[in-house]
């Protein structure tokens, strides 16, 4: 019995991981066409994102506005790498690596994501990221 709850809650596990890795392949797509407000349509229009050493953005108009400055800054790509995905219900977190690449070279990091499922549809609830290895100035 409790290797069939462990197969049932891996399964679930796998799944989430999927539905997540797929809202960040969309994110990724709309960031590398150059289109903030796609990017930022992956975010609870009251998300909180928390950027590496700025004062925190709250709210999708917000988050759209920091995505234009990041591309306005050279910011070219995106490539979010998800390496774990856990929740409950309509709240999962995920925490990855990511890189940035653009006219300044690459950026390297981690992050923490927390989604809400809204109406749904899985969205960023909550954001912070870390610089490992920033892009030459």
């Amino acid at each position: 019995m409790a290797g069939l709850l462990h197969e049932l809650s891996s399964a679930g596990m796998s799944a989430l991981f999927q539905e997540i890795k797929t809202r960040q392949q969309a994110f990724m797509k709309s960031f590398n066409a150059g289109d903030p407000k796609g990017a930022a349509a992956v975010y609870d229009p009251d998300g909180y994102f928390m950027p590496n050493g700025r004062h925190p953005v709250k709210g999708r108009a917000g988050i759209e506005e920091y995505f234009k400055e990041d591309m306005a800054d050279g910011v070219q790509t995106a490539q979010i790498i998800t390496e774990e995905v856990n929740g409950s219900g309509d709240w999962a977190f995920e925490r990855g690596s990511y890189h940035l690449d653009g006219t300044r070279g690459r950026e390297s990091g981690a992050y923490l994501q927390v989604w809400k499922k809204v109406d749904g549809e899985w969205l960023i609830h909550n954001d912070c990221f870390n610089v490992i290895k920033a892009a030459e100035k």
